[in-house]
Order: C-alpha cells, then structure tokens, then sequence
C-alpha cells in the first residue's frame, strides 16, 4: 500500500466512488451504555442482515460474553464470522472462537424453539470442519444442510456463500439460484428500491405576505389630504345650491350618489392592475436574477421545475409550446421555493415533492380551463369595467353642472375651489388607491397563504406517508443486492463454462456506476442506485474477471466486461490511500493498462452547507463500506495472486 501522500486520481478503466447523497437518521444502529445485552444481541443480527459482519460480531460477543448466551446467539455469531469470508480469511482469533464454540456444543436444553437453531449451529460447525481438513463427510453435511428448516436454512447458505467450495458448492448451488430469483424481486422490489434513494421531504413552507407598503404616515397625510378635498368638494356643492335652481340641486344629488361608487369601481380597477403588475414582476428574468443568491441551489430549482413541467404536460400541449407558455410561470414558482428554502440544511432534493405538487396543480388547472397568466387571473370582469366607466361618466357630468352652477353664483370662489381641488386630487387620490390596494392585497395574500399552505401541508403529510410505508428496509436492500449479485455469478460463470470444482475461490468487488443516486441509513452502509459489480473467479489455471452494470432500481443487470489472465500476468496489486478515508484499488497486468478502482471516498452531502462529519464517523463509515462491499476478502485474493500466484493458494 502507498502512504498517505498518494494523490487519488481516476483516469482511464476507473470506477468513481462515494458520496453520501442522503443519510437516514434511524434509531436501528444505536445501542446505549445501559441497555441490556439483549439489544445488544439484536444489533448484532440487524449488522448481519445489512452485510456489515464485523460490526455484527463484535456486538453479538459483547451480548455473549455479558450472559446472554443461547445456540441462536451462537449461530449468528458463527455467521457473523464467516460472512462474506472464505476460510483462508480467518485470522487466529477467529479460529480460537470456532473451536471455543464447537467445545460448547451440549444437548439443548434451553427451551422450546432453540432444537431448529441448535441443530443449525451443529451443521455449520461440521461444514467448517470439513473445510479445514478434519474428519467429516461433505456428503453428509450438504443433505444436512439442506434439511434445515427456515430461516436456519436460508440464513447459512447467505452468509456461508465464500466458505462453501468445490462440491459442496455445486451440491447446492441451485438451492442457490432458485433462492437469489425468488429474492430478486419479492416484496415489490422494482416498485419501492426506488424510495428508498428518496431524500427525506423538507416540512411544507408557503410565501408569508408582503406586508402593506403603506405605513402610519401615508394614512396620517392621507386623511389630511382627504379632509381638504372634502372641504373644497363641500364648498363647491354649497356655491352651487347658492344658485337656487333645480338643475343645480339634481346635479348636486347626482354628483352625491354616483360618486363614491365610481370610486369604489376605479379602486377596484386599480387594485387589480397592481396585482398583475406584481406578478408579471415575479415572472420576470431580471427580478429572478436580482433577488436569488447563486449557491447552486437555484440552479437545482429551476432545473427540477423544467423538468417536471416537462414531464408533466397536458395532453392537449406539445411540450415546447407548453414549457414556452409557463416559462414565466416556471420563474415565479421557482424563485418562491428558492426563497423559502435556501437555508442551510435543506437540499434540492428534499423539495422536489413540493415542486411536483406545484406543477401538477398548474396542469390541472390548465385541463381544467382555468385561468394561468397574471392577466387572466386577475382580470377586471367586464361588467365591471362597464359599471365603472358609466359611473365615471355620469359623475363627471354631474360635476360639470356642480361647477357650472357654482360659477355662476360665485365665480372666483368656484375658479378657487376648482383649482385647489385638482392639485389636492393630484396627490390624494393616488395615495388613498394605495393605501386600499396595499390593505386590500394584504388581505387577500393572507387567505391564499393560509389556503396554499394547508394544501401544500396535506401533500407533504401524504408524501411523507407513502415514503414511511414503503421504503424498503436495510435487510431487503442487502437480500436485493445478493440476490443480483449471485445471478451475475451464476451468468459469469455460464459464459466461462466454469462449474464449482473448477473454482478455488470467487471475489466480488461492487462500486457504484456513476452517475446515480445514494443513501444510507446512519451507521449503515451505502446504497447505490446503480453499481459496476467486478467478478473474480480463480481457477487453477487463472484468474477470470467479468464486469456487470447492474441497475438496482430496476432489478436488471448487462455484462460489459469479461477478462482472463493467468496468474503471471497479474503484475501487482495497489491500494493507494490519499487519507484514511480514500482508497483506490490499482490491478496491474503485465500486458495491460492499469484498471483503477475508487473504493471508498470521504462521505460528503451533495448540495449542502452541513459541516463534515466527525473524524471517528467518517473513520467508522469508510470501514462499515469497505466491509459490505466485501473489499477485504477481494483484496487478500489479488495480493495473494500478485506476491506468490498459484503457489498462495496451494500453501493455503
């Protein structure tokens, strides 16, 4: 191995590594100081059921060695130390345990239910025996084995997968394959792996309403302003009944009536220019580029919302015509939920449920016929408009005759009232159809706020919900993944035309085919949603290596890769540490390039402020992935092949 100053690089033939997109904070890794050492036992079988062996055993000998002992503890245990190992990886102290365990082989006296694991124990124990060299008959033990009752059976054949060899493995290896088809898609697999790559929802959030723009002074000047052209209005009525006649007084009358409600129509009328002007603002580029930062989360935003506004397009739409009319649209919706989610902490991801929701509704709406652009929205119905402009002309009239009749009665009273009118009006009457529009917006924003967020509350209480009830758990992840990962052995070795007797031993090497989408539980290892699973089949001729890309999601795999070399060929094997964290696996064939392999890399959160990790997680994390990807038992086979060839394995 290189020491820590080896710069990790990835060129040709390499395999990129890890980032941890979402992390699933989960109480199933956890076990305190004060809980019994039941719960400890518990946590070792859940690290085994997630192909995590060594954390499982050093848990299920704590609970051991604190009394909790039975033959199913026993039998985990064994598990726990022969899982995703052959025998040769057992080190000393392994093997002190397998033999302290078999000398506490007694009759079962420990209850009900435990003859099925005691029984289970004994048979692994023999097939142990049989490996090692000592005095058992194969034969004997396979139809043992077979005969075990579930979930004794099926348990042993997971984990005993690389300590089985020769014809003890060709003896059950279609016991083998019927079990990894049955598991490949049981329990809906292509129908909820995806979820569980799902990021946890951020809680729904809506736009809190722009306070009135109007303040305590606009009112204060405004009533001012409003008793001055009250008390000129006033005088004016005054000079014009002074004239005596009945037109005077109906035009008085008129003027009195029709007014105030020609008023309320212009206020309304303007109310609803501002609010289309205020939205068309919203969708505007240069408003989106001044208001958001440029952290990339934006980006990520306005991405998702291209996206589904693409996928999710009205039957009656093509799609370009219809991403070209929401594009406004698409900038307002966007620019909102970058607003009130840019904090730190929340990822793109985590709002994507938000965003489906928002664009479902404008294709519903769309269907529907309802109205999308500002101007339709808030558009002055037509009557409306009609009311208003015969009011205002009818006023206007009236105040004509008001005028008239006040001139001649008092005319340089009426050419002062008029001209003081129409300066105070300059300035009163824009001011008071703010300050209605402002409080009248206000209103109307607060009552959509509180009807969007309660739907937007029950979308993501539904969400959350399918999420919760649906996403698969660590043992079905790690079931999934085995089973995958024993169809491409099986399918590697058709091509090949290998059988059992002819292999020595098997490695299997899975790294995530970048791009593509990962998460893990916390004290987990990670999931990819895409993998490049490497297979080394060493044979007593050679070494045969074959690539397959297996879509996980999708439950469905291709070869891609296929490779043979003797053992002379394999020139040197590499691990280059760039940190503790960061390792790459370099294969070196004396007639070939170098075949790059990133490992494990140092966990990061994509799209995210969060501080890194600790230094003993990220230590602890870079050890739980290298052991569920089974790197130790793949590595000790091609240092083995590099430093001795064949010779390794005939002294083994």
């Amino acid at each position: 191995m290189s020491g820590p100053d080896t710069v990790n690089t990835a060129g040709p033939h390499s395999f990129v590594g890890v980032q941890a997109g979402e992390v699933w904070n989960s109480d199933i890794y956890v076990v305190g100081p004060d809980d019994p050492p039941e719960r400890e036992y518990e946590l070792g079988v859940k690290y085994l059921e997630c192909g995590v062996p060594d954390k499982a055993r050093d848990h299920i000998e704590r609970a051991l060695n604190r009394g909790y002992d039975s033959s199913r503890v026993r039998f985990h245990l064994v598990l726990a130390l022969l899982s995703k190992r052959s025998y040769r990886d057992l080190d000393r102290r392994n093997l002190e345990t397998l033999k302290a365990l078999s000398g506490r082989l007694i009759p079962d006296t420990e209850g009900a239910g435990e003859e099925a694991w005691h029984e289970a124990l004994r048979v692994v124990l023999m097939l142990v025996a049989c490996v090692d060299g000592s005095d058992a008959d194969p034969d004997t033990v396979v139809d043992r084995l077979q005969a075990l009752p579930n979930p004794q059976r099926d348990l042993a054949l997971r984990h005993l997968g690389l300590v089985l060899t020769g014809s003890m493995k060709q003896a059950i290896w279609k016991k083998y394959q019927e079990t990894a088809k049955r598991d490949r898609t049981s329990n809906d697999r292509t129908e909820r792996a995806w979820i569980y790559f799902q990021p946890e929802p951020a809680p729904a959030r809506a736009r809190r309403p722009r306070p009135p723009s109007t303040g305590g002074w606009d009112v204060f000047g405004a009533v001012l302003l409003a008793g001055g052209v009250l008390f000129l209005f006033f005088s004016l009525l005054r000079s014009a009944l002074g004239h005596g006649s009945m037109a005077a007084l109906l035009a008085c009358l008129v003027t009195l009536v029709l007014l105030p409600a020609a008023g309320w129509h212009i206020a309304l009328w303007d109310h609803k220019r501002r609010r289309v002007i205020a939205a068309l603002k919203d969708q505007s580029p240069r408003a989106s580029q001044r208001t958001l930062p440029d952290n990339g989360f934006t980006e990520r935003v306005e991405s998702t919302f291209e996206h589904y506004f693409g996928k999710y397009t009205p039957v009656s739409e093509k799609r370009a015509d219809w991403l070209e009319t929401t594009k406004g649209i698409r900038r307002a919706q966007s620019r909102e939920v970058a607003r009130i989610y840019r904090e730190t902490g929340v990822r793109p991801g985590q709002v994507n449920w938000l965003i489906r929701f928002l664009v479902r509704d404008v294709q519903q709406r769309r269907n529907a016929g309802l109205p999308l652009r500002p101007e339709e929205i808030h558009r002055v119905a037509k009557a409306t408009k009609a009311r208003c402009q015969a009011l205002c002309a009818l006023s206007a009239l009236g105040i004509g005759f008001v005028i008239v009749a006040a001139f001649q009665h008092a005319p340089v009273v009426t050419v002062g009232c008029v001209s003081a009118l129409v300066f105070l009006s300059r300035f009163a009457i824009p001011l008071w159809l703010g300050i209605y529009s402002e409080r009248r917006r206000f209103r109307e924003e607060t009552r959509e706020h509180m009807d969007i967020l309660a739907a937007r509350k029950a979308e993501y209480e539904r969400w959350k919900d399918f999420l919760d009830r649906n996403r698969p758990t660590e043992t079905e992840m790690e079931k999934w993944l085995e089973a995958d990962k024993t169809l491409i052995l099986h399918e590697a070795m058709s091509y090949h035309r290998l059988a059992w007797h002819e292999v020595i031993t098997h490695a299997f090497l899975p790294t995530p085919d970048r791009p593509c989408k990962n998460a893990k539980m916390k004290g987990g290892p990670l999931r990819y949603s895409k993998y490049v699973i490497r297979i080394f089949l060493i044979t007593n001729e050679g070494v045969r290596e074959a690539s397959a890309e297996l879509d996980f999601e999708r439950a469905s795999w291709l070869l891609s890769e296929r490779d043979n070399y003797r053992f002379d060929a394999l020139s040197s094997v590499q691990v280059e540490m760039s940190s503790r964290y960061n390792y790459t696996l370099n294969i070196t064939l004396t007639n070939g390039p170098t075949k790059s392999t990133i490992v494990s890399e140092t966990p990061t959160l994509v799209g995210t402020d969060i501080a890194r990790p600790k230094e003993e997680d990220q230590n602890e994390t870079t050890k739980i992935n290298l052991e569920a990807a089974g790197f130790p038992h793949t590595l000790r086979v091609l240092e083995g092949i590099a430093a001795e060839g064949k010779p390794w394995f005939d002294r083994q």
